[in-house]
């Protein structure tokens, strides 16, 4: 009742399924364009990188061009209380039931 879809691709050329030579002729062919494609990306982003248009750093730097204290506390601070909290939960016992038991 239903009609058999004949979807002809044009694949004869590399006879894609139908010899191996075929099928690694794709292989090769779409690794090196693949190669190429990640070769020329990675040269775009080094030089939007190395222009500063992309991933530049916002240096935080006080009035005298020195480092900024008040971040370096803060951000001490910071994790000295993950610290705390961490070991405050290492050391209290669970308080669910383990199920592999």
């Amino acid at each position: 009742m239903h009609k058999k879809l004949n979807l002809n691709l044009h694949v004869e050329l590399f006879k894609f399924g139908k010899s191996q030579e075929g099928d690694w002729k794709i292989i090769s062919l779409s690794t090196a364009v693949l190669a190429v494609l990640i070769i020329a990306l990675s040269i775009f982003t080094f030089i939007k990188i190395d222009k500063g248009e992309i991933f530049s750093a916002n240096e935080s730097v006080s009035e005298n061009g020195g480092l900024d204290l008040n971040l370096l506390k803060e951000t001490a601070s910071y994790y000295e209380n993950k610290k705390l909290e961490f070991e405050r939960i290492k050391s209290s016992n669970p308080t669910g039931i383990d199920p592999s038991l």
